[in-house]
């Protein structure tokens, strides 16, 4: 550990954990830390967690205990934790739990984290500049636009963690998607809680289109929206999409569950009607509509005609891309408290069910991408993205051989079959 300023940074969780991860790299950088490649005798590590469900938890304690160990052995001279689980923990109990821990910060203390582990290792502050540090690829980024959320969903604990919605002011916004774009993006992916929130605070009620109609005015080639709440999606916001040449038309926007007793159990602050409505206005005026969501299975009170019900829906509304999550028991959330719970051998027999159903629609409607050319940036290791793919989360398109292409490049496919999910093409 000949260098004491040298850390490294481990990020779990979602783009939303990353975003917030490459902003402190950036301030400690600014004041003379220096990032190094994780097990390079770097004398800090810093784990910024997620504590979202049970099994993130899980994930965060165990790091924090390997990452203990690396200390106990002298490999690491100080351990931070930050983000999510000491959000959600009381910070004394955390203390004893882990007392190899030097420092823990929450989200709402992580813009302090440079006068924080300057005091911890050096006993003073730095002052030095450093150039910004991109953890994502250069060709996209992350653009956060607001964060904590107000929504109480009784499942989630993020209100909770994050605390309440608070809007990054318009000019913010463009100065971080500049900087983004200077560093090569010319992908900008904006997330959020809840991104139709954006504006609530500042002017009185949800405003992304003007956010997104200024974004637009940047040399950007894809503006691509995630984190989308059903219920406060609207004409204006639909007729800025689909009148808007550079953002995309696909849509993350997790809907849950489909009923509208669970719905509203649930407190998703829409019906079932209103979801078929809102899907049907969207594909009528979106071109290129991309559809992806995000399932609960076995919430309390889940019937099998509940599931049922999902089933139909995916049958009706095509679901491009879509990911199922099992209920997850949360002390700290209204549903805790919930009777008729599902047990958890149903829950996974559910599951797999939707999933399976889902595979087998996606198998039928993907042949007819078969012989269709899309226009995709390559992401390495024969993987390309279209504009209907959202990083990491999505099916890609594989070409073999890897075609000897820099990462960020674009090019012209064909698809000529299917991988399961995904799509094999060849490069024109």
């Amino acid at each position: 550990m000949k260098n004491p300023s040298g850390f490294s940074m481990i990020s779990l969780g979602c783009a939303r954990t990353l975003v917030d991860t490459e902003v402190m790299v950036d301030r400690l950088q600014q004041v003379g830390f220096e990032l190094k490649p994780r097990g390079s005798h770097e004398s800090i590590t810093i784990l910024n967690t997620c504590s979202f469900i049970q099994a993130a938890i899980e994930e965060t304690e165990s790091h924090i205990q390997e990452l203990s160990e690396r200390k106990r052995k002298g490999l690491l001279k100080y351990l931070v934790v930050v983000g999510c689980y000491p959000s959600r923990f009381k910070k004394e109990l955390l203390k004893e739990k882990f007392p190899e821990v030097d420092l823990f910060l929450t989200t709402k203390e992580e813009h302090t984290i440079q006068t924080a582990l300057s005091q911890l290792v050096f006993h003073q502050k730095f002052q030095s500049v450093k150039p910004y540090t991109k953890l994502t690829p250069s060709h996209y980024s992350y653009l956060k636009i607001s964060e904590g959320c107000d929504n109480w969903c009784t499942f989630c604990t993020i209100p909770k963690i994050r605390g309440n919605h608070t809007s990054k002011p318009l000019a913010l916004v463009i100065e971080e998607a500049k900087k983004q774009l200077s560093f090569g993006a010319q992908e900008l992916i904006l997330i959020a809680e809840d991104t139709t929130a954006w504006g609530e605070d500042l002017y009185g009620k949800p405003s992304l289109p003007i956010l997104l109609k200024e974004l637009s005015k940047l040399p950007v080639k894809w503006i691509r929206l995630m984190y989308i709440f059903p219920s406060r999606v609207d004409d204006d916001l639909i007729d800025t999409i689909a009148n808007t040449p550079n953002i995309t038309g696909y849509l993350d926007m997790p809907i849950q569950h489909v009923t509208t007793p669970l719905l509203q159990a649930m407190n998703r602050r829409h019906d079932d009607q209103f979801l078929h409505d809102i899907l049907n206005k969207m594909r009528k005026k979106i071109p290129h509509f991309t559809f992806r969501t995000t399932l609960i299975v076995g919430f309390p009170s889940e019937t099998e005609e509940d599931v049922n019900a999902v089933l139909r829906f995916l049958h009706e509304q095509p679901v491009d891309e879509l990911g199922c999550f099992a209920y997850s028991e949360e002390k700290e959330t209204r549903s805790f408290k919930y009777p008729n719970k599902v047990e958890p051998e149903l829950i996974q027999k559910r599951l797999d069910l939707i999933m399976t159903t889902q595979y087998q629609l996606i198998q039928k409607r993907r042949q007819a991408e078969i012989g269709r050319h899309y226009e995709a940036v390559y992401e390495g290791n024969g993987l390309f993205r279209s504009i209907k793919q959202a990083p990491d989360v999505d099916s890609k398109l594989i070409v073999d051989p890897a075609p000897p292409l820099a990462i960020g490049q674009w090019a012209t496919l064909k698809v000529t079959g299917l991988q399961g999910y995904d799509l094999t093409a060849l490069l024109l």
